[in-house]
């Protein structure tokens, strides 16, 4: 079965419709991928999709042919491009006026600056370094970025820009920015262009949230009806007791009218046995009456 981040990474490439928005996906992905330095370029990922939308459009960015490599590693099958040629990094690093000489460029301040390529960006982000859970499972979506510098400002932009409060903490040598909150999951994803996953996120949601209304509710049927019969029980057990022992006749006639009904209609919740009682009885007065058999019953 194919995992739902691969169905929402497909989802978000099939989006991409201008190129203004590809070069905005682009630079999401140059920014959070495997590597981006002076020195090379690169980008390793399980989906073959985004490898190839990767090489094709930094082939065109860089002026270089590059085509996905495909490499074994653990038991998977990984998708790895890489650019070497300083020529060809010098074009991708002065198209996005991405940072020199530091180990890992910044995300530019003006990056983001226009609102409708913002969601590119960040859905670049989310091609090279995001998953999120299969709607049945708890919910989680999280990026996993190589340095606070990036978390901050992938935080930040969710916040401004969509609106959601992602959640950062770390894991060994990585900085992870996540959410688990289902209908901030489900904005994200509109936000980069899966609105056909979001979807189905909610869809699953709200279906598994009325199932487990719908057990909730069997389950306390259950309880009460458990609770009620066990009642009963004990009741109906006092009253034969009661008649063995020859003392239903010496009852008060309340007391034993309420003993005969029980008798008559074991199963017979309070509410509706408290009307067959002549005359009507509350439902707490017939409750107290009941229990006034069960402690007669108990005495030697």
């Amino acid at each position: 079965m194919r995992a739902f981040s691969a169905e929402v990474k497909e989802e978000i490439l099939q989006s991409l419709n201008t190129r203004r928005q590809c070069d905005a996906c682009l630079s999401g992905m140059l920014l959070f991928g495997k590597q981006l330095s002076e020195n090379c370029i690169s980008l390793i990922t399980e989906s073959e999709p985004t490898a190839v939308f990767f090489a094709k459009n930094l082939s065109r960015i860089a002026e270089v042919s590059l085509t996905p490599e495909v490499i074994e590693q653990g038991g998977r099958r990984l998708f790895s491009v890489s650019l070497t040629a300083s020529s060809a990094i010098k074009k991708a690093f002065d198209r996005f006026s991405f940072e020199k000489g530091s180990k890992r460029p910044k995300m530019p301040a003006d990056l983001c600056s226009k609102q409708k390529l913002t969601a590119a960006v960040v859905a670049g982000a989310f091609l090279v370094c995001g998953s999120v859970n299969d709607p049945n499972k708890p919910s989680h979506l999280e990026f996993v970025l190589p340095n606070l510098g990036l978390c901050n400002d992938l935080g930040l932009t969710l916040i401004e820009s969509c609106s959601v409060l992602a959640k950062q903490t770390e894991r060994g040598k990585k900085q992870i920015v996540y959410l688990k909150d289902s209908e901030s999951i489900q904005d994200l994803l509109i936000f980069m262009g899966a609105s056909g996953c979001a979807l189905k996120h909610i869809t699953v949601k709200v279906d598994k949230e009325g199932s487990n209304r719908i057990n909730r509710s069997i389950n306390c049927t259950y309880a009460n009806m458990k609770k009620l019969g066990e009642a009963a029980g004990r009741q109906i057990e006092a009253i034969n007791i009661l008649t063995d022992r020859g003392e239903l006749g010496s009852l008060p006639l309340d007391l034993a009218q309420i003993a005969k009904k029980r008798l008559e209609h074991p199963d017979l919740p309070l509410s509706e046995l408290c009307s067959l009682i002549e005359p009507p009885v509350s439902r707490s007065a017939l409750n107290r009456k009941l229990s006034k058999l069960v402690e007669l019953a108990k005495k030697p």
